[in-house]
């Protein structure tokens, strides 16, 4: 049980270590004059604008298998103490950049996808595929669902590459439902640290600011990893299928 959640755990108490020897740094006065520095990068962060959270957006959406939780800059924003139209404003940029991101990404896996010929005649492609004819108006509403959620946007995109659904097709509810999921982040986002910002010091957004970028940088390593232990798990009984 243990060994099949290790890189959880593994990360998990990463997260624990970091965050705990933050407070501990934290009460040891060891970041007194990082306050200075933590608000210019939040101001440089808030500066992007419209255009770099575009950018940052396509950016993070156009991986395959790997989250990356692009959403950070908004949340850089809001503590610094963005309005909320500046906030939406900056949320449909990054809409706008997750629907790019996201159709570049279906663009990869059907290229990858591609090179496997024999794809077609797995029970998962004739499943899809069978979907996709059976339930044409329901494809879409699924897309939007995914795209709107935080569910993995990978877990449909991919599927649909698989059997050429097409990318005319996926695009519109990508696009609608990554602008209306960053207009709620923007939204949230603003709520939550408007009701902070006043009950907490500049020491404690500091303190914050340092935590969510730690776990910022810890989730993308972990689904690096975590991406290269399912390659690797596939890869083995290929392996030992040619010896035999």
């Amino acid at each position: 049980m243990l060994t099949r959640y290790r890189i959880e755990i593994k990360y998990m108490l990463l997260i624990v270590f970091f965050l705990g020897s933050l407070v501990a740094l934290d009460r040891l006065d060891a970041f007194e004059g990082l306050d200075g520095v933590v608000n210019d990068f939040m101001d440089w962060m808030t500066k992007l604008g419209f255009i770099g959270m575009f950018i940052v957006a396509v950016i993070g959406n156009s991986s395959l298998l790997i989250q990356v939780p692009y959403t950070v800059p908004l949340l850089s924003a809001a503590l610094n103490g963005a309005s909320l139209p500046t906030m939406l404003f900056l949320g449909l940029g990054a809409g706008i950049g997750a629907g790019f991101g996201e159709v570049i990404s279906y663009g990869i896996a059907d290229r990858i996808l591609a090179q496997n010929p024999d794809l077609s005649k797995s029970r998962l492609y004739r499943w899809v595929n069978r979907q996709v004819l059976e339930h044409p108006r329901m494809i879409p509403v699924i897309v939007f669902i995914w795209g709107a959620t935080v569910i993995p946007d990978d877990t449909v995109i991919i599927p649909l590459a698989m059997v050429k659904y097409g990318i005319r097709r996926i695009a519109p509810p990508l696009f609608i439902s990554k602008i209306i999921h960053n207009f709620i982040v923007s939204f949230l986002f603003y709520e939550a640290t408007g009701f902070w910002a006043r009950r907490i010091s500049s020491e404690v957004k500091t303190d914050l600011a340092l935590g969510i970028l730690i776990v910022f940088i810890l989730v993308i390593f972990y689904q690096i990893e975590k991406t290269k232990a399912v390659a690797d798990s596939l890869r083995i009984p290929e392996e030992q299928g040619a010896l035999d």
